[in-house]
């Protein structure tokens, strides 16, 4: 291989090999910073999906108790025999306390008191149940303290905090299905002192605001995945960081240009500067062998390495030319 072809290649090497690697490396790179970005975003965003479904059943549940609260005193003041089956088919009072929204998410209203040392709960208002099941008793009458014993617990706390909320996550066995989810609930005592009778407990009860929400499906209208709310977020991680990489392979483009161009001029640089000379030199060098000693020899003048070349051959022509005039004379 000649020189200038070798010099072309190794400085086409020296220049692209780097660039390669170091534009793999940052591929690479930013292929898996974006993907632990990505998991550290699902992981915070479920986090506070999460927290932030929570404390909306909670605003939900303290909402429900204040109007309840408010509807009731207004219905104990032009009936003080209210009972529970009259709010059960009162639709100003369903209206209120059975609503619905989201993905299976609910509010309901109970009614509980405490039958010696035992704390007993009655449906009033289930949006999810039969109106079959309302009114009956949720140990007794419909056994959740076997089917939902977590549930059933819940409620049962919630009569023992009278000024505060009891929230928990619990198993839900869906009527019409029969199957198993978890959901997230809260109940809040109404008032004390406001009671209704009830004919299945016989005997006056208060009133249990409650709200109940799958977490993931509350957000649904946000999200629009119910299964993975996070995966949206997440989405737009990915879409930024696919921007990312795209902007990347634009500036590799770029990048290899630009030393292409550089390639180019210090491959004109060598032919011109380096390679050329060189090879008229050479065949300055060819000319003298064959004992053309007039032969004037070029790039003398330069300074660099081809100068002091040329300048040997001068040295050279002059040495051979001195020997081949005392060879003469010594044959004269």
């Amino acid at each position: 291989m000649k020189l200038t072809p070798k010099i072309v290649l190794i400085v086409l090497i020296a220049s692209v090999v780097p660039l390669l690697v170091l534009a793999q490396l940052t591929i690479v790179g930013v292929a898996q910073s974006g993907e632990s970005a990505r998991e550290g975003v699902v992981n915070v965003s479920q986090v506070y999906i999460e927290k932030a479904g929570q404390e909306a059943v909670k605003m939900k549940t303290e909402d429900l108790a204040k109007k309840v609260e408010l509807y009731l005193r207004q219905k104990l003041k032009e009936n003080p025999n209210l009972t529970t089956v009259d709010l059960m088919n009162d639709p100003d009072f369903l209206e209120i306390s059975a609503k619905r929204w989201g993905m299976g998410e609910y509010t309901w209203v109970l009614g509980g008191t405490v039958a010696g040392t035992e704390r007993r709960v009655v449906t009033v208002v289930y949006p999810t149940l039969s109106k079959t099941q309302w009114g009956k008793d949720i140990k007794n009458d419909l056994g959740w303290d076997k089917s939902m014993p977590e549930l059933y617990n819940l409620t049962l706390s919630s009569m023992g905090s009278i000024t505060t909320l009891t929230c928990g996550y619990y198993t839900w066995i869906e009527p019409d299905t029969k199957k198993e989810v978890k959901k997230y609930g809260c109940n809040f005592p109404v008032s004390l002192s406001l009671r209704v009778y009830d004919p299945t407990l016989n005997m006056s009860v208060f009133l249990i605001a409650g709200t109940g929400a799958y977490i993931d499906g509350y957000f649904q209208y946000l999200t629009k995945n119910p299964a993975n709310p996070t995966e949206n977020i997440a989405g737009e991680v990915t879409k930024s960081i696919e921007k990312a990489g795209e902007q990347i392979y634009v500036n590799l483009g770029i990048a290899f240009a630009i030393a292409v161009v550089f390639i180019l001029i210090i491959a004109y640089f060598t032919i011109t500067s380096i390679a050329n000379p060189i090879v008229e030199l050479s065949k300055t060098a060819e000319k003298i062998s064959a004992g053309e000693m007039d032969t004037e020899i070029p790039f003398k003048e330069r300074a660099d390495e081809i100068g002091t070349l040329a300048n040997s051959i001068e040295r050279l022509k002059r040495s051979l030319k001195v020997a081949m005039q005392s060879l003469e004379e010594a044959l004269k």
